[in-house]
């Protein structure tokens, strides 16, 4: 028969411990290894939307922001031999973004956050439903009539796919109709995609608008565009004195940078309640000149340029004086705005 060990009743001071010293040791080691665990499981893959060195550069801003915040950020362009790189990510918690652009095609298993390519029936439908303030509007239809007495004597109209305020133009509210899109010449938007009608918004003497670039809701650019082309409109439905433009974004616009904190808070606020899933938007707003309502008149859910390094802003930036980067350091907000949204996910 074995005899039972016997343990000694105390052990010399040397190898002594003391209670309290292990529970302060091991107090905060869930939460350490949690924390640690995480750090290693966070990554994240940003889709680079162009080769050019500026929008390269910013995108490695972006992810050395993103790495001292404990997120590995890969870098990759949208082409498959290219991608061949994520496979050790394969089998790793990744979320994938495009910050600009993409939808065609996920890179990896796990979320793919990108932008949306609707029209602006559907756009409008959305920022309608989320509570954002967007003019009434309504879809150009067989049979559409408009009341003076609700829409106002000129109401805008323009196309559901739009680009830098091509066919868009006032009406008067009375003498709105709809063509039908094989009537109008191929060269019109509207021949390609419906035509919308919009409460047309005053905005002052000359046109006025805001760009707002937001990052899941973090605005990381602001900036009022004026034109002063054509006839000033002098009172709100002066346009019977023809030759008044109606769209800021003309070859004689004004560019500055203005954090107006009304116009950016209506933007972040849209941004997280309607499209809280999309990247990047840019918005477009307006303030009515005579009651101060702001507007958003588009958000652009599919914008497939970089905003800090396309031919336009690079152009409008040389030109002006001004730095879309710098104003609220844009590459850092993004960077930081990245991480919020992968860690919500991951």
């Amino acid at each position: 028969m074995r005899a039972a060990i016997a343990w000694p009743s105390s052990l010399p001071q040397k190898y002594s411990v003391n209670p309290n010293a292990w529970l302060r040791l091991f107090a905060g080691w869930p939460g350490r290894m949690k924390s640690a665990v995480r750090s290693q499981m966070l990554n994240v893959v940003l889709v680079v939307p162009n080769d050019n060195e500026k929008t390269w550069r910013d995108f490695r801003e972006i992810a050395a922001v993103a790495g001292k915040q404990g997120v590995r950020v890969t870098l990759v362009r949208h082409r498959r031999k290219e991608q061949l790189r994520l496979l050790p990510l394969w089998l790793r918690s990744t979320v994938s973004m495009a910050l600009t652009g993409r939808t065609d095609r996920k890179l990896l298993p796990g979320r793919f956050l990108s932008g949306r390519r609707i029209s602006k029936i559907e756009e409008y439908q959305v920022l309608e439903d989320a509570g954002a303030p967007v003019p009434k509007w309504t879809e150009l239809k067989p049979g559409t009539a408009l009341d003076p007495g609700e829409w106002g004597p000129y109401v805008i109209e323009k196309p559901s796919r739009g680009m830098f305020g091509a066919n868009v133009r006032p009406r008067k509210t009375s003498r709105v109709k709809f063509e039908h899109q094989s009537d109008l010449p191929s060269t019109h938007r509207g021949s390609q995609a419906p035509m919308i009608v919009q409460k047309f918004v005053y905005t002052g003497e000359w046109p006025v608008s805001y760009r707002v670039v937001t990052a899941f809701g973090d605005v990381v650019l602001c900036i009022r565009v004026t034109t002063k082309r054509g006839t000033p409109l002098r009172t709100r439905w002066g346009f019977d004195q023809g030759g008044v433009a109606i769209v800021s974004n003309t070859k004689e616009m004004e560019v500055v940078l203005d954090a107006d904190p009304e116009i950016m808070a209506v933007a972040s606020r849209s941004h997280r309640t309607a499209f809280p899933d999309i990247p990047i938007l840019q918005f477009d707003l307006g303030r009515d000149a005579e009651t101060g309502e702001i507007c958003v008149f588009e958000c652009h859910p599919f914008e497939p340029t970089w905003p800090f390094s396309h031919g336009r802003a690079m152009a409008v930036q040389a030109f002006y004086g001004v730095s879309f980067d710098n104003q609220f350091g844009a590459m850092e907000g993004i960077g930081r705005a990245v991480v919020r949204k992968a860690r919500e996910i991951l």
